[in-house]
């Protein structure tokens, strides 16, 4: 494949003359903008493999500008009525629901909800998030290793952006062996020959596991009804094993399913009446998150800004995919204000939708501090609840031409009765 890459220049700007504005003040500290943005082509590059209409393909040819529609909120993380959340669809992992939906269900008096937005990247069938997610102080999914992108809300309504965390998982045998977990509420498939995950019945009925010679073990904690929190370790009783998969979530249990090597740790060191204790740890301050969501193992889940300044990753124009235009959502901040920017595409004559690389250019043009993106494409939606209307109202136009069941949302309430 041939690709010409032509510079232009090294800004983004608003066409101050033909741009459409519609604003207003959701709430107190929560305000709601839509303008439409001409955007000059920082790269214009053209596939010479393909035919001439790569625009279709979501790649930019040889030409001066895009347009994009942008819905975006501004929220003041000072004002102490309001907070932001993260949620899943009926506060299940492995559970698809759209941003409305999941708003409306956490939607009650003293606890309004006033918008929602599409929030990490998530596996298709099962709608489980990739990344990292903390609901109301609890565990809900984690990766191993590292996060690619960050977002955690403290106790104090304060907020953290920016690039991936360390997440170190174990659990720990009562004749001291110790076993690294691969994750939390991850599912075991075929292809994860040598894993263990921890499943708590956040995740669902069942383990949804497969493959052979694996094992699951069902722990009795020794505190009743205790939650896995960030940084606090948690012990309880092997009460059962199983050589099967796909086997049930006791409430109030959790699970053990692993394979390969580590399936033969488990059969040896967490056998039945055996004590086991984990513990799932983020870093000291990162501990103390309310709510957090960060994207992993996803190509896209990057950080646009740093500090003010465009990173490496999304600077690198031998990456076609960074000047791939689709639809786009992004989280930014300044100072202690959190901006949600959603970027419609993929409908030529309305939205072309937005390349990371502009993307990130654009945040920088507005003084923005840090940047990440997150889920985009047909998942990115904006949801707000307007002035004097007791519904929610989807403010862009999802490029499916309908809202798409995701993973999970990130929603701001509002406390005042």
């Amino acid at each position: 494949m041939t690709v010409s890459l032509t510079y232009d220049r090294a800004y983004s700007k608003t066409n101050q003359e033909n741009s459409l504005s519609d604003q207003f003040l959701v709430t107190l500290g929560a305000n709601y903008e839509r303008k439409t943005v001409e955007f000059d082509t920082m790269f214009r590059f053209r596939d010479k493999s393909q035919p001439d209409n790569g625009q279709k393909k979501g790649h930019i040819q040889e030409g001066s500008s895009i347009t994009n529609v942008i819905n975006s909120m501004k929220i003041d993380t000072n004002q102490p009525q309001i907070k932001l959340e993260v949620v899943s669809p009926g506060g299940i992992v492995a559970a698809k629901d759209t941003v409305t939906n999941m708003a409306l269900q956490n939607d009650r008096e003293g606890h309004r909800v006033i918008a929602g937005f599409n929030a990490d990247f998530f596996d298709v069938p099962t709608g489980v998030p990739l990344g990292v997610q903390v609901t109301d102080g609890e565990v809900m999914t984690s990766p191993v290793g590292n996060t690619s992108t960050n977002l955690a809300i403290m106790e104090n309504g304060s907020f953290r952006l920016g690039g991936g965390i360390a997440v170190r998982s174990s659990l720990q045998a009562e004749d001291g062996a110790s076993l690294e977990l691969s994750g939390v509420n991850k599912i075991r498939t075929t292809s994860l020959t040598n894993h263990a995950f921890l499943m708590t019945e956040r995740f669902g009925s069942k383990t949804m596991s497969a493959g052979t010679k694996g094992v699951e073990v069902v722990i009795r904690p020794s505190e009743p009804n205790v939650k896995l929190r960030p940084g606090q370790m948690v012990q309880g009783v092997v009460e059962a094993v199983y050589t099967t998969v796909n086997n049930n979530i006791p409430k109030g249990k959790f699970v053990l399913t692993a394979s390969g090597s580590k399936s033969d740790w488990v059969k040896q060191h967490a056998g039945v009446g055996k004590t086991v204790s984990f513990q799932i740890d983020f870093g000291s301050e990162l501990n103390n998150a309310r709510y957090m969501m960060g994207g992993a193992n996803h190509p896209n889940a990057m950080v646009l800004l740093e500090n003010g300044k465009l990173t490496k990753e999304v600077t690198d124009i031998l990456n076609a995919r960074i000047l791939d235009h689709h639809p786009r959502t992004i989280l930014a901040s300044k100072g202690s204000d959190l901006y949600v920017f959603e970027f419609d595409g993929r409908q030529e004559g309305y939205s072309d939708g937005l390349s990371y690389l502009e993307g990130a250019v654009y945040m920088q043009s507005l003084g923005m501090e840090q940047a990440i993106n997150i889920d985009g494409g047909g998942s990115s939606t904006f949801v707000v609840r307007k002035p004097g209307e007791t519904g929610l109202t989807v403010m862009n136009r999802p490029s499916d031409g309908e809202e798409r069941p995701i993973g999970n949302a990130l929603i701001v309430v509002s406390t005042t009765p």
